[in-house]
């Protein structure tokens, strides 16, 4: 994996873009599932989340790292949340928490 500067401005334009991009490819996966809830974004979310959490856990100090690592997988499970929320037939209520 390439390293990226610690520039504070870089990486906030990085999080945006990525970001922008989960949100993109998760309402074209919402589309090949007809847009409809399932099992198909849970698993998709756990398998990200499993994975974050085990690559940086290989590549830094859990000690020093467990607030941002936190904070990013709470970014992560927004994004998620929203596009479970956007499914037609899912109100806030029912979205995992």
């Amino acid at each position: 994996m390439q390293s990226f500067p610690a520039d504070k401005t870089a990486l906030s334009f990085a999080v945006l873009v990525l970001s922008l991009a989960l949100e993109e490819a998760l309402k074209a996966l919402a589309e090949k599932n007809s847009n409809q809830p399932g099992p198909w974004l849970d698993e998709i979310e756990e398998l990200a989340i499993l994975r974050a959490k085990g690559t940086v856990s290989e590549r830094t100090r859990v000690e020093q790292e467990d607030a941002a690592m936190t904070a990013a997988l709470d970014v992560a499970r927004v994004i998620f949340d929203k596009a479970r929320n956007a499914l037609p037939g899912v109100s806030v209520q029912e979205a995992p928490e």
